[in-house]
């Protein structure tokens, strides 16, 4: 065989394939050439995979000596997932016949496009044989580019070497660097996952705290529900804020809630209970606590209006339309049933608009089994219409006619998504009364995982219903620094 053929023979030939206009071929050739060389110097085809891919171009790496021979020897290629803009083949190592000196064929492969090539011969034992007339650059050029991409490449190389050498060096000791990073880590962790905010909770001093915080005559709770209490049910759920309402256990004495508001600034949001009764406070009242005490919402609870009453008479009017021009939420509690209560809840909205409205545990509509019931959950549904109503998906145990996990609400919980979209819907507890029922790490964390598995709902939709969506409607309550701690 002729020296050149022999010579020929040992060549490694890597075809680069490049995509657009012939105009700017030569600068992609540029760009290409630092990849392929890359590949050159990678330890094995994985790792030249990997940085092929990385760097954004799609490969076919196989291992022959001739491009002729690869052609002839090659029968069954294995596929290999690549992102959706491209695609690609490459043929394992181990599913080619043996070769003295195994050598790559790269070809980066761009649909859609015109594609023009360049074969870049490069000997195994790194000496050049005669020219290759199918060059499309002189050998010179191609030689130029070739080194420097391969220097600059190599300095990169030592540039993120030295840099962890330096933070290393920084940090002081190796473990308080890895410390240092497994804390960053936790914190870029702890900022993007899921926030999970309870809507709807309460808490009430502790028979020991009664003297300093008195409970209403007549309203002494039977079940605990103070703040150490809730703490500890919070962080076994893994609930990183809530929204306190006012417990009728203390009714409108105000300050434990605000004592524990104060006590744990940024993890959680107070909602005040309007007073409407004659000589009350009613609106002067709920401006203080809005005002002085950091208050973001106010609860209507129609039974504590005097007798005859509605909540559309002039107190209750005052107090909505305050409340909206404070930037506070009315929260309404239709304890009894949702239609003794719809129509005065649709002229609230319908003549103040800029007032928001939460609608506490469903709407106290059960899963319907008579006409009644379906046109409640109707009229229920109809509040979608007025873009300032949310609804709570809330306090399951009190709507659901089966045990836990509830499976009869779960139709409700879709369709309440359907009408409003997730970004109006909110999750809540009940707390503590849901720990005395299912327990509240079952209800904040079982639930929704059960359920995420059964409803159309999206990851994202999830995310909202859990906690962005009270994250958005009480914007800037609850701080970063103590969701993430």
């Amino acid at each position: 065989m002729p020296a050149e053929s022999k010579a020929h023979r040992g060549w490694q030939h890597l075809n680069v394939s490049t995509c657009g206009n012939p105009t700017n071929f030569h600068e992609q050739l540029f760009n290409l050439t630092e990849v392929v060389f890359g590949i050159l110097l990678a330890k094995g085809p994985g790792e030249a995979m990997a940085m092929a891919l990385v760097a954004g171009v799609n490969v076919r790496l196989c291992f022959s000596p001739s491009v002729g021979d690869l052609a002839r020897r090659v029968r069954s290629p294995s596929s290999i997932s690549y992102p959706r803009k491209c695609c690609g083949i490459a043929v394992p190592l181990w599913s080619l016949p043996s070769s003295p000196r195994p050598l790559s064929i790269i070809n980066a492969v761009h649909h859609q496009h015109t594609s023009h090539s360049v074969h870049l011969p490069v000997h195994s034992n790194r000496r050049f044989a005669a020219p290759d007339t199918r060059r499309v650059l002189p050998i010179r050029a191609l030689l130029a580019l070739s080194v420097a991409a391969a220097l600059a490449f190599l300095q990169r190389k030592q540039q993120r070497v030295q840099l962890v050498r330096s933070r290393i060096l920084m940090a002081g000791k190796d473990d308080d660097y890895v410390a240092s990073a497994m804390m960053a880590k936790r914190e870029e962790s702890a900022a993007t996952k899921t926030r999970r905010i309870d809507s709807h909770l309460h808490v009430w001093a502790s028979p020991k705290e009664a003297n300093e915080f008195p409970y209403f005559p007549g309203q002494e709770p039977t079940l605990p529900g103070n703040v150490d209490y809730l703490l500890e049910s919070m962080e076994e759920a893994e609930v990183d804020g809530a929204l306190i309402i006012q417990p009728i256990n203390h009714k409108f004495d105000h300050s434990y809630v605000s004592s524990v508001i104060r006590t744990y600034p940024g993890k959680y949001v107070g909602c005040c209970l309007a007073d409407p009764s004659e000589g009350g406070g009613g609106v002067r009242e709920m401006e203080r606590l809005i005002a002085e005490e950091g208050y973001r919402a106010v609860r209507f609870n129609p039974y504590l209006w005097p007798a005859g009453e509605n909540m559309t008479n002039k107190v209750g009017k005052a107090m909505f339309s305050r409340a909206g021009e404070l930037g506070a939420v009315v929260g309404f509690m239709c304890f009894k049933g949702l239609m003794l209560h719809i129509d005065d809840i649709e002229e609230l909205c319908l003549e103040f608009p800029a007032t928001a409205v939460m609608i506490d545990h469903f709407g106290f509509c059960k899963p319907a089994q008579s006409k009644d019931e379906e046109e409640a959950w109707r009229r229920l549904l109809s509040l979608a219409r007025f873009p300032q109503v949310y609804v709570k998906t809330s306090a399951f145990f009190r709507v659901s006619r089966q045990s836990f996990p509830y499976e009869d609400t779960w139709p409700l919980v879709q369709q309440l998504v359907d009408a409003f979209g997730a970004k109006r819907v909110l999750w809540g507890s009940d707390f503590p009364f849901v720990a005395a029922e299912c327990g509240y790490t079952k209800a904040c964390q079982e639930l929704p995982s059960i359920m995420a598995s059964k409803l159309r709902l999206s990851s994202e939709d999830w995310e909202w219903v859990l906690g962005r969506t009270a994250l958005q409607l009480f914007a800037g309550a609850w701080q970063e620094s103590n969701l993430v701690s």
